[in-house]
């Protein structure tokens, strides 16, 4: 019996701990900080994630990356959206690209300036890695 108390005992304690590390960032997530810069007077907004790993598209490869972006935890998109569908009709469109360093290009999901909505961006890549894993093993 006092074996099967301890077990329960230690779940008990392990379960909420697991949950709190569970939410934390991931190396392939990061949290985007302003401010984000207004793109011509436009829907669209820069911003330059740092996410080691993460592949931009380019002219020769449109569509390789794998980047998701989050407003408040809910997937926008479409992704690889051409720069003036996010400029003009934005609703959430975003594009990942390599210009001289990665670029993300997007919008909110109504339009409105990410610098004042109160909203959280966060941008993950499942091919994102963790530059200082092997150091940790």
């Amino acid at each position: 019996m006092r074996v099967l108390l301890a077990v329960v005992a230690l779940l008990a304690a392990y379960v909420p701990v697991a949950l709190i590390l569970d939410t934390r960032p991931h190396p392939e997530d990061a949290i985007l900080s302003g401010p984000f810069i207004r793109y011509a007077n436009s829907n669209a907004f820069m911003s330059y994630p740092v996410l080691p790993g993460a592949i931009a598209d380019d002219e020769d490869h449109r569509g390789q990356s794998t980047l998701a972006l989050y407003e408040d935890g809910t997937l926008l998109g479409p992704a690889h959206s051409a720069n003036l569908d996010v400029l003009v009709n934005g609703r959430g469109r975003y594009s990942y690209w390599r210009h001289g360093t990665n670029m993300l290009l997007f919008s909110t999901s109504d339009n409105s300036d990410p610098n004042t909505n109160g909203r959280t961006y966060r941008v993950s890549d499942p091919r994102g890695r963790d530059p200082y894993q092997a150091q940790r093993r």
